[in-house]
């Protein structure tokens, strides 16, 4: 296993962050994602917002809606 030794002001980004966090290189280029654990908080809300009778994008929407944001 790579161990890498994260700064203190890195440690305070993971920290803070609540959502997925992208790691990249001093270019820009994606080296990976980190995603938090989920809590019963968040599975608290997720189920709220199943109930909702707001509307939904499907998988394929929002992939389709993601590439046209990358477009030019």
């Amino acid at each position: 296993m790579i161990r890498i030794v994260a700064t203190a002001e890195q440690i305070r980004q993971l920290n803070e962050a609540n959502e997925l966090i992208e790691i990249v290189d001093e270019t820009g280029k994606r080296l990976g994602v980190v995603a938090r654990e989920v809590d019963l908080e968040d599975i608290r809300i997720a189920r709220t917002r199943l109930k909702s009778d707001q509307p939904r994008l499907s998988y394929a929407e929002v992939l389709d809606h993601l590439h046209r944001l990358e477009t030019p």
